[in-house]
């Protein structure tokens, strides 16, 4: 099958292409993923506690608000209120009405007292023709304007999780 391939240039090209472009972005801590409708990274492993103590403060110093926590032993999750904001040019063109983004933290259990961790950027709009509030793809831009909380939160819970090793 490679050698079929690689006897055509444009078919080389192509499969080059889709492996370039596809949505998850493997990383030696994790992965990240922006997809249609949200943007996902992995946090990496640490204690509930660790990340409990990285929300309190990195919420707090953005202003936001957790609006919702569940989950068990097993697994948990946390959910920021939505955040309405400004459309984006695109959007707007598009006969986007309203937009809003929320932040979902979820932990897996993964060993004693040790969670994986999943940071999601959720989307959703309103338009004309649907006046309900429903996910849509998510403007780079908006990535951008989370990247700083998502950052601030990584930085905290891996000061965390050094402080608890020692």
């Amino acid at each position: 099958m490679l050698d079929f391939i690689a006897r055509r240039p444009l078919l080389l090209g192509v499969a080059f292409l889709a492996v370039a472009l596809s949505p998850g972005c493997a990383t030696s801590g994790g992965y990240q993923a922006v997809s249609r409708t949200h943007w996902r990274e992995d946090m990496g492993r640490m204690s509930r506690n660790t990340l409990q103590q990285g929300l309190d403060k990195i919420f707090r110093k953005h202003s936001l608000d957790i609006a919702q926590y569940g989950g068990s032993d097993m697994e948990f999750h946390y959910e920021s209120r939505w955040i309405p904001r400004e459309l984006m040019a695109p959007e707007e063109a598009g006969g986007t009405t309203g937009a809003r983004n929320r932040i979902v933290i979820r932990g897996h259990r993964v060993g004693s007292g040790t969670y994986r961790i999943t940071w999601d950027v959720e989307n959703e709009v309103t338009t004309a023709v649907n006046h309900s509030w429903h996910p849509a793809m998510i403007p780079p831009e908006v990535v951008e304007q989370f990247r700083p909380i998502y950052s601030d939160l990584t930085l905290e819970v891996r000061t965390g999780i050094r402080l608890e090793l020692d």
